[in-house]
Order: C-alpha cells, then structure tokens, then sequence
C-alpha cells in the first residue's frame, strides 16, 4: 500500500512544481520590466563613492524632510512619478512612462512602468501612487512636499483605474503640468500601511529604523547608519533604469556618506581625497581649493549665480497684535509703505561690494524676484536699482525725509523722529550677519539709521510670520525649482509666504492685486511663450514696488574628484549627486576601497 502511495504523491508533486513554473512563466511574460533607457549614457560598474552631509539624518522619507542635508540620502533611495532633469530644467517622465491631459486641462491620466519592484522586490502599483497621496493629504502628517501638489490649496483627486493607470483631477487646468510631482516619493503601501493606520508614520523610517525595513524605488537602498560618523548607501537590484548598452543602472556599487558638520573640515578633507564630491564650497575654501586645482586631482567648477537669493523686505503689515498695538508704528510704516522709500534703500545697497568683500567674486547682484541664474524664466529688462547714493539721497528728499537738525541722521513724522529702524537677521549665519553690517554702513551714509539684531532661526521665522514683531528682515529663500508656479505662495497678496503682509484677505496695494491677477493667469495657461510674457510682467512690476529689496545671489561652486565620472552639475540642489544612477568611479581606485 505504501509502495502505491508514494508514486502518487511524487506524481501531484510534479504536477504542482510544473503548474508553478508554467504560472511563473506566464507572470514574467505578461508583465516585462518596463525600464527606463539613457541612450546617451555609458559608464563602468563598481566602485564606492565618498559623499558628506553637515548633520546626521532625521529621517529617511524624503516625505517628513526638507533640509539639504538629509533630502541628499533620502531622494538616492526613493523616486518620483514625474522627475526635472537638472541640466535641461525640463520635466520628463520617470515612474510615469506616459501622461495625456484632457480637453480642460484639468484631468491627467498616468501610464505607470511595469514590472518595476521596490527595493525588498516588492511589485509597483497603481495602489501604492493612490496610497501615497493618500498620506501625503493627510494634515497629521505634515508633509513639507503637501504644499507643493497642491493647486490654489486644494489637493488632486486620484483615482486608480487599473494596476498601472491612474487619473489625477485637479481644480483648475494646470499651466506648469506635472511638475510638481517632481520629489514626491511613491512609498510601498505593503510595507508601511499598517504603521500609517496605527499613527506611527514618522517613525517607522526614523533613524532607528532597520535599514531592510527602509523601501523605496531610488537607485540605492539603506545598508548601514552609523550616528555621527556615515551613512552607507547599497546599489538596489531592482532599479529600474539601464544605459545606452542595456545595463542595468546605477554603476556605483555604493555611496558613503560622511557626517561632517564643519564645511572647513569638508573642504579639507576633499582636498585630501577622502571626499569625492562637495555639492557646495565656501568663498573661503574655493580660493584655498582653486591655487591647487591644476594638481589634476580635482575639479572646481562656478556654475555663476543660484537660485537662492537674500533679501531685505519691510514690515508692511498694517493689522494690529492682540493687545490692539499696531504690529509697526503707523507713522514710520508710512515711510516704509512709499515706493520711492524702498527704492532709495535699494539704491543705497552697494551689492557689488558685498559680492567683493564677503564672497570674495561668487556673489551676483541681483534687482528682481528670482535670480538671474535662473536662465529659463529670468527677465533681463527688469529696471535695476544699482548703487547710486546720490539717487538715494534725491529719492529721500522728494518724500520730505530730511536732516533738519544736523545730526547726520534724517527725521520723519510730525515729532520728526530719526529716521531708524531694527533689521532682524538670523544668529550664526556669519555671510548673512557681514551683509547686515555692510547695509549698516551703506545706509549710514544716506541718513538713515540701521540697527542690526541676529536672533535664533526659530524666533526670526515666528516674528516674521507669525506674530509679525518687526521692522526689517533680511533673509534667504531658496526655490526648489526654476518654474514661477511653485512660487505662488509667495506671489499672491494672500499668501503664506508673502513676506512683507502674508495673508491678505484681499490685496492692500493696487500693485499687489495687479501681481495677483497675472499670476492667475500665469498659473492657468498652458502656452509657454504666454506664460514667459506674463511672468516677465510681474518681475517688472516687483522690480519697480521692491516690496522685498533684493541683495545678492551666491554663486553656486560644487567639487568633485577626477577619478569621477558622467558628473552633470547644476544650479538645481542636489547640484553633483543628483544623478547619483549614471555616475561612475575609476574602477581601479575603487578597488581599493
């Protein structure tokens, strides 16, 4: 009987295994990776590529983080619908294979890649897009990437249609696309659901976190995080893109980062050869790196101004704090509110001297919104507020702002007060602490009194936006990308972000509504000569109110070793390891690492 037995069950055996192969087989030919190709990228696998970061990681969902620092790990491991190529600015397709947009302009319909796997292997769906939206609007989350997908405040509604389409519906039609899925991680709803539904989200790829447990789609998956000394990044063997000769990206078998908080010591230890890139050197350590350049060892490279601007912007906001004070003396806002005012300031500013003295030649003056580094969108006709104190001093005369008493300081209002104001600046960061003091000085010589206070980050940005206790701050903004449209919120009178009077309940200034009025129609055409036409418009009009008074532009100087390769640098952040998937490392010298 047993001798029956057996053969039967070798045979159900069989027929089991077979069944599974043929059903694997059929899986494997139903859904083929759909990878991405570079045809014009080639390169040698292998190698460890040295990196630094100036703090330790907070997290590593690029979702929950926006410093610099940690979104350069967070975004080599995970990857977006919809990616920005850093040298052309334009948007290209990425997790998304393919996009059409309806008639309106309002509804998007998403082909996503097949095949494609998560870093743990795990399949890609359209499940995981809705998901991850799905977090992303949740308002306990307090993603830093909300923001940005959504349209006049209101998030997109997303749809599933089938496993690798899904139909995103805005508001309104959307001039810039989908642009603004750029960054927006896609997370692997399998792997984190449960820890969303039970509201431990922000810690479930803390820093505590096993790195197995850390999924995504980037070219590189988390193999070790030491605290305060690096973070090591391992090749995913499940990306999803491959070069000109059909291999599978990226080429760096690694990435180490190095936890270096002193940019000094970063600078030395590039100059050493322990670091194989800095995405951004001081004026300071350019000059010391440049005199040993011709070594061979080493590239430096001015990519000439960023994105990043410092402004000076006056307090404008004519409301009152809680105890029925006016947040700014009504007569010197008064002051402060004149065009002709603010123009004289700008004109007193010798931005050429601070570029000279402070960052040594890497600093461009700039007159408008965005800087001139900014080559798609910049408008070169805006009028420019150049160095010229006589002119400052005419301005100031025309609005009766005279020294009628000798002291060398200008009075206004009926008790003829000096004319004096505090400008609020952020504590330790000594470039924009040296700017101040250079406006002191500039502004001195004109009649005008300045008062110079640096107080914590945290405190700045509360008395700016918050409770509004201030006269003058000066301050830097980075946009995150080249187009105007993720820049609304600092465009329309009712915003968040518009310095000088946030959240207007409707425009105070006739310039102000004309500004809200054409970044409507920014926003909402589709026609790229229109929108450059109408964006010109409003650089021109902020150019002429200066509502906040544009200073300067750091030019953006990133390094990187010889022994690398396929480097692209950009104006863009992360300007050298943005195209982590492509870079290569000299095989030999990797070796031996």
């Amino acid at each position: 009987m047993l001798a029956q037995i057996k053969p039967i069950k070798l045979v159900l055996l069989s027929l089991l295994l077979t069944a599974l192969a043929l059903q694997g087989k059929g899986a494997q030919q139903a859904e083929p990776i759909d990878y991405l190709l570079l045809p014009n990228t080639s390169g040698v696998r292998g190698g460890n590529l040295v990196a630094s970061v100036n703090a330790d990681p907070a997290s590593f969902n690029r979702l929950l983080t926006s410093m610099l620092a940690h979104t350069m790990i967070a975004e080599r491991l995970s990857a977006d619908l919809v990616h920005i190529n850093h040298s052309t600015f334009a948007s290209e397709p990425s997790l998304a294979k393919s996009w059409e947009v309806d008639k309106t302009g309002k509804i998007y319909t998403i082909h996503l890649r097949r095949g494609i796997r998560f870093s743990d292997g795990s399949p890609f769906t359209a499940d995981d897009v809705v998901f991850t939206f799905q977090v992303v609007q949740n308002p306990k989350i307090e993603s830093y990437l909300a923001g940005q997908v959504k349209v006049d405040g209101v998030f997109p509604a997303v749809t599933k249609i089938d496993n690798y389409t899904v139909r995103l519906a805005f508001s309104r039609p959307v001039g810039m696309g989908l642009r603004m899925l750029d960054s927006l991680p896609m997370l692997p709803k399998n792997r984190v659901l449960r820890a969303y539904q039970e509201g431990r989200f922000e810690s479930a790829w803390g820093p505590a976190a096993a790195p197995a447990d850390i999924v995504g789609l980037g070219a590189f998956r988390l193999k070790e995080f030491k605290r305060g000394e690096r973070v090591v990044l391992e090749r995913n063997p499940y990306y999803w893109k491959k070069d000109k000769a059909g291999q599978i990206l990226p080429y760096l078998d690694s990435i180490t980062f190095l936890i270096i908080p002193d940019r000094n010591a970063e600078a030395l230890r590039f100059k050493a050869g322990d670091v194989d890139i800095i995405d951004e050197l001081s004026a300071e350590s350019y000059a010391d790196l440049r005199r040993s350049q011709n070594e061979g060892k080493y590239t430096l490279r001015d990519l000439g101004p960023g994105l990043r601007m410092e402004y000076i912007w006056f307090n404008l906001n004519r409301g009152t704090n809680s105890a029925g004070k006016p947040f700014v003396d009504p007569e010197k806002r008064a002051v402060f509110e004149r065009t002709e005012f603010r123009r004289a300031a700008s004109h007193a500013i010798d931005r050429e001297g601070i570029a000279r003295s402070i960052l040594l030649g890497l600093g461009t003056p700039q007159y408008g919104p965005i800087s001139s580094g900014n080559k798609v969108w910049y408008n070169t006709g805006i009028p420019r507020t150049e160095y010229d104190p006589a002119r400052a001093n005419i301005l100031l005369g025309q609005l009766d702002l005279k020294d009628k008493d000798g002291d060398g300081i200008r009075e206004f209002g009926a008790n003829h007060q000096p004319l004096e104001f505090t400008l609020l600046t952020t504590r330790g960061a000594a470039m924009r602490e040296r700017i101040g003091q250079v406006v002191q000085q500039n502004l001195a010589k004109v009649g005008i009194r300045l008062r110079v206070q640096s107080i914590l980050p945290n405190e700045l940005g509360a008395r700016a936006l918050e409770t509004f206790d201030y006269e003058a701050v000066l301050f830097g903004f980075t946009p995150t990308d080249v187009t105007p449209d993720l820049m609304t919120d600092v465009w329309y009178s009712s915003g968040e972000h518009h310095f000088w009077n946030p959240r207007q309940a409707k425009p105070v200034r006739p310039w102000e509504a004309q500004i809200d009025q054409l970044t409507t129609q920014l926003i909402r055409s589709d026609d790229p000569a229109t929108r450059k036409e109408i964006f010109a418009k409003i650089q021109d009009l902020w150019a002429r109110e200066l509502p906040a008074i544009p200073i300067i532009a750091i030019n953006i100087v990133p390094g990187w070793s010889n022994r690398i390769g396929n480097v692209r640098p950009s104006i863009l952040t992360h300007h050298v390891i943005w195209n982590a998937y492509e870079l290569t490392k000299n095989p030999r010298t990797a070796a031996r690492q």
